[in-house]
Parts: C-alpha cells; structure tokens; sequence
C-alpha cells in the first residue's frame, strides 16, 4: 500500500511540468482593445481591395490651313477643313486592382511578457500581414503606383509658317515725269523699287506652283529622265523626301489633323453594403473629353459590382458567438476570406469594359483558434494561404 502511494506520487510530480498552462496568443480588433493589457502588444491589418479604373482618350485637333479657300480653285482639292474643330473618343478602358490597408480591419496582437515562447509576426510597409512564425514565402508584392504622364502638345497655327514663303515681293514702279522746256515737252521716267505684301490669292498660286514643280520632278524620277543613273535606294530615298514635301506643301490648303493620347486613373473603393447602385467616376463628351463627376454636360461614367454571394451560406454557418454564460473563446489571428465579383463600366448606356476580380471586402473576416499555429497569407486579399499546427514544447 505504502509502495502504491510512493509510485503514485512520483508520477505527479513527473507530469507538472509536461502538464505546464499555456497562455496562446491572442488577437482582437483595435475598437474592442481592453486599456491596461499588461502584455506586449503589436498591431497587424487586413488588406481591402481598391479598384483602379484606366482610361485613354484620344483627342483629335483639326486646324484650317491658310489657303484652304483658295484648294479648289489651285489645286481642285475638295476634302478640306475650313473650321477648327476638337473631338475627343475613348480608345480603351481596363480594370485593375491593389490592397491597402482596411482602416476597419486593424488587430492587435498580445501575448504575456512572462511567456517564453517566442513569437514572430511578418508584416508589410503598410501593415499588411504576410505570415506568423514563418518567413515570406519568397515573393514581394507590389501594389499599384499612380502614374503621371506629360504630353506636348502638337499642331498649331505656327506649324504651317516653317513652309511658307516670304510674304514680301520686290514691285517696280516706272514714274513717268514730263518736264516743259521752251516750245517743247520733255519726259523723263525713273525707276522707283519697293517691297510690298503679298496678297493670299498670290501666296496660295505661289505654293501651288510648288506643288506642281514638285509632282513633275517625282515624275521625271520613276520614269527614268535622268542623266544620272541612280541606285535603287537613292532613288526610293529621294522620292520619299519629295512626297513628303509635298504633303507638307498640302497641308497649307487641306489643314492639319493631328491626335494625342491622354491617360487618366479613377481609384474607387467598393464598399459591401453599398453596391446596388452605379458609381459615378467621371462624365464623357466628345466636345470636352473627360469631365468631372458634376460636370452638366457629357454623358456619365459608372461602375457597378456585382457580388457572387459566395460566402454568404459561409457566414451563415460560421455565425456569431451567442453568450450562453460560458466563457467567451479567445481568438487568434484574424483573416479574411475575399469573394469574387463581376465589375463592369459604363459609359452613357454602352458598357466599354468589364472584369472578374477577388474583392477582399465582399467576403468575410473570421479569426483563427487561439493556438500556435505556422500561418502565411495571400496579402493582396488576407486570406489564409497556407497553415500548421506547431508542437507544444516541453519545458
């Protein structure tokens, strides 16, 4: 009996320290932090998705040439601008998307300062959590930059002057003077020059005859009436820079039309309990281009989501903890589980893009058990990405 007792007594004290509490780590939103925690306390976010919607326009500028009044009577041309005119057109819309931190979703982490297990936390610039107690996974993720693009602009009424001749012309003037002397008349002429303007009509006949030397020599060179033998190249070349002084010789009747590319960025952040209605980005005219959201004029830009709905039957399952006067459970991290959604823009009534994309805020946030645990996350949307249980350790 006493022998019994002895064995049983050993066994205890054997077992105490392998059967040592363990207090795990716990997370808990920012807004439900209990003041005065005497633990070390570090802080983590989840990541929300925001929307970048890129759009190009193409803006289109036609200027009048000098002459254009003067094409079809010099030229016979019919296809000439006559008014400066301005459009605009969007050539192409796409749909992106980067993580930020959620402002909703920051967590803090605590674990008592007398544990002595260690505990490692890998977070991003922005506080974005990457994994816990294991390294990245090797990879860095870069969220979308804005980008900020200059353009020159190109095709104004001084374009044209570099083709222009002097608009001065030498004009001779005979001064016939008569001069009586005795019974008989004298006259007496005299040569006066000055410089004078040239008039449009003489300006337009002299480009025009320019015109017409030109189309001759281009012809005299692809039929062969050269003294010179020229090679293949020579000839391609120089055909090819009388073509284009030609046309730059035109552009003084038919105008210039000339295009550039502008880019714009519109960021929108989806929010779950509003996304049954369009949301407006900007307004489009072909007379103005992209206009603000409360312009009075163009036609509206908007964005519309729609939820895949997904996680819902989730949420349901995983429902809320009910006080049924047992103790609350702890929670350890928190992550998300992101849903998917159908994005389309419209412009006016025509929808000029669409996409499917991973929308963080759409999904759930739910939290993992209070334990050790080996977990690394996707940190473009805060779900789990992969997950272990790690050992106790004897002490």
């Amino acid at each position: 009996m006493n022998r019994l007792f002895l064995l049983a007594c050993a066994a205890v004290i054997v077992l105490l320290p392998a059967c040592k509490s363990y207090r795990p780590v716990v997370t808990e939103k920012i807004s439900d932090m209990e003041t005065g925690f005497p633990g070390t306390i570090a802080y983590y976010a989840l990541p929300r998705t925001v929307v970048v919607v890129d759009v190009e326009v193409q803006e289109t500028r036609e200027i009048p040439g000098p002459y254009a009044e003067y094409a079809e009577t010099s030229l016979g041309l019919n296809d000439v601008i006559f008014k400066p005119s301005t459009s605009y057109r969007i050539t192409g819309i796409s749909v992106s998307g980067f993580a930020e931190p959620d402002p909703d979703q920051y967590y803090y982490v605590r674990f008592h300062e007398d544990e002595e297990k260690s505990l490692y936390v890998s977070l991003n610039e922005s506080g974005i959590i990457y994994s816990v107690n294991k390294e990245p996974g090797g990879y860095e993720y870069h969220p979308s930059h804005y980008e900020s693009r200059a353009y020159h602009d190109f095709g104004t009424e001084v374009t044209f002057n570099y083709f222009m001749d002097s608009i001065l012309k030498e004009q001779i003037d005979t001064i016939v003077e008569v001069i009586p002397f005795d019974t008989i008349t004298v006259s007496r002429q005299t040569l006066r020059r000055s410089w004078v303007e040239k008039s449009p009509r003489q300006r337009a006949q002299e480009v025009a005859e320019h015109i017409l030397d030109i189309r001759e020599k281009k012809l005299d060179l692809i039929s062969g009436f050269q003294e010179i033998t020229y090679s293949k190249e020579a000839l391609e070349y120089m055909y090819r820079e009388m073509d284009n002084l030609e046309n730059d010789y035109l552009d003084l009747f038919t105008g210039i039309t000339s295009t550039r590319k502008m880019h714009y960025r519109f960021v929108h952040r989806p929010d779950k309990e509003d996304i049954v209605r369009r949301h407006p980005l900007f307004r489009f005219s072909k007379q103005e281009g992209l206009l603000p959201t409360n312009a009075a004029s163009g036609f509206p830009a908007t964005i519309l989501y729609d939820r895949s709905s997904a996680t819902d039957k989730l949420r349901d399952q995983i429902g809320t903890y009910s006080e049924t006067g047992r103790r609350k459970p702890k929670k350890g991290f928190h992550y998300r589980i992101p849903e998917y959604a159908d994005l389309t823009v419209h412009v006016g009534t025509e929808k000029r893009a669409e996409a499917r994309m991973l929308i963080s805020q759409f999904g759930i946030v739910t939290n993992m058990p209070a334990g050790d645990f080996q977990i690394e996350f996707h940190p473009a949307t805060g779900s789990i990405k992969s997950i272990k249980k790690l050992p106790l350790e004897d002490d």
